[in-house]
């Protein structure tokens, strides 16, 4: 009898639910989880749930020896694959994936483009990638120079952070140093969103078109793609909800319905900018503005994107997780997924800094037509705590067209209510990149 091979999962912050994501790569291989006692005081979920499904659980007392650990399991017992759906941690298991020859995210050094958006931005220009201007600040110090080199408007964000926690429009020029050292000093608070020690980055605001042709979705995009053996798939296009106050998603909804065309646009823009930064194995996400001038890149990110691991299989061919698993051990990635419907993830949000009365509706939005689950986040009372406990519930659904999807999305968030005590937050809180531009909705 032929061993079943051996993935070791490495488990960061944030990503989907463990358990969910043992149980997709259980029918191709047995788990090991490597993580951290920080890494999981800070998830919602427990790794208890998963343990039924996993060979080994090893749990490094900081989230530095989190490779060290690994390294030592590795020694003793067998190790065919390693993979991650965390951001924090996809250097570290690029790491131990070049020191044990296994497949890799393109190797350590190729990573840090994919977890510092500075880096990555240099590397897009270099390679002939259209990227807005975009200038570096580490201290209060830069802001003159960045000013001087980034037209305004332009967004604020850390170079080493997710979710839209941080970002800010800045519209004035006297609004840049404020913001900045108010962020900088927001870093500690911000939770695992962003990795401490980040710097920020300045970027031209990349101005969106109406590409839809519907006032249903917002003008950015993203391609999700899988590598590995020395190819690259795009599975799927997905389309936007629009962003909450100051760069918050609220969904999205796979697979696109962008015109043929259009959506080959799209396809050709991102698989450039993964073989400029060199992506070799798992999974990509990249996110797109649909502008005037053709598709530009927001960013692009070595992992899963938000809730598709949940969406694809709802309602397409591929399970994303498993897919991710498969490559990680040496096999071809699969080259279509076929759909069958619209997936459909719903985040309402708080604001950020809110001090939360209540959150009514949680069980109405579980009867909306087409809704699948109800997941409940942040709908107790308590204080939003800058960046984190902002996503009140991920609802997912399915629906029959991209109108039904939209209208699904309407329903959830009207139907989830909210009440607050007070939020009273500058006005740079209140903008987000996609307000005033063509296309609104």
């Amino acid at each position: 009898m032929t061993a079943r091979p051996t993935l070791m999962l490495f488990v960061g912050a944030r990503g989907i639910r463990v358990a969910d994501t043992c149980a997709a790569l259980a029918p191709i291989a047995e788990v090991v989880l490597v993580t951290s006692d920080r890494i999981v005081s800070r998830r919602a979920d427990r790794l208890a749930d998963a343990a039924e499904r996993v060979r080994d659980i090893v749990v490094a007392p900081t989230t530095g020896e989190i490779l060290t650990r690994a390294r030592e399991y590795a020694r003793d017992k067998p190790v065919d694959g390693a993979l991650t759906f965390s951001d924090d941690l996809v250097e570290v298991t690029a790491a131990f994936a070049a020191e044990h020859g296994l497949p890799g995210l393109g190797g350590p050094a190729a990573m840090v483009c994919y977890r510092d958006k500075f880096a990555q931005r240099r590397a897009l220009a270099a390679a002939g990638v259209p990227v807005p201007p975009f200038h570096l600040l580490r201290e209060p110090a830069d802001v003159d120079a960045a000013l001087a080199a980034v037209p305004l408007p332009a967004i604020l964000k850390p170079t080493r952070g997710s979710g839209g926690a941080l970002a800010f429009v800045i519209s004035r020029p006297e609004e840049l140093e404020p913001v900045l050292r108010e962020s900088l000093s927001g870093v500690a608070d911000a939770g695992a969103a962003i990795e401490s020690g980040t710097e920020f980055l300045l970027e031209g605001l990349l101005v969106g078109d109406n590409w839809h042709g519907t006032t249903y979705f917002a003008p950015y995009v993203s391609v999700e793609s899988i590598g590995g053996r020395g190819e690259i798939a795009h599975l799927a296009v997905t389309d936007r909800f629009p962003l909450a106050p100051p760069a918050l998603e609220t969904g999205m909804v796979l697979p696109s319905s962008l015109p043929a065309g259009r959506r080959a646009e799209v396809v050709d823009a991102a698989d450039k900018a993964l073989r400029a930064l060199r992506f070799d194995t798992g999974l990509a996400h990249t996110e797109l503005m649909l502008t005037a001038d053709g598709p530009r890149v927001i960013e692009v990110n070595a992992r899963a994107g938000g809730a598709l691991p949940y969406l694809f299989p709802l309602v397409s061919s591929v399970d994303l997780t498993r897919e991710a698993g498969r490559v990680a051990l040496g096999l071809s990635p699969r080259r279509a997924a076929e759909f069958g419907g619209y997936g459909v993830f719903v985040a309402p949000q708080h604001p950020v800094g809110a001090r939360v009365r209540r959150v009514d509706g949680l069980a109405a939005a579980a009867r909306v037509p087409g809704v699948r689950a109800v997941i409940p986040l942040a709908a107790e009372p308590g204080h939003t705590v800058d960046f984190r406990q902002t996503m009140i519930a991920a609802v997912l659904g399915v629906a029959a067209t991209a109108p039904d999807a939209a209208r699904l999305w309407r329903e959830v968030m009207d139907t989830i209510r909210p009440e607050y005590r007070e939020a009273n937050m500058p006005d740079h809180y209140h903008r987000t990149p996609m307000r005033g531009i063509a296309g609104a909705w």
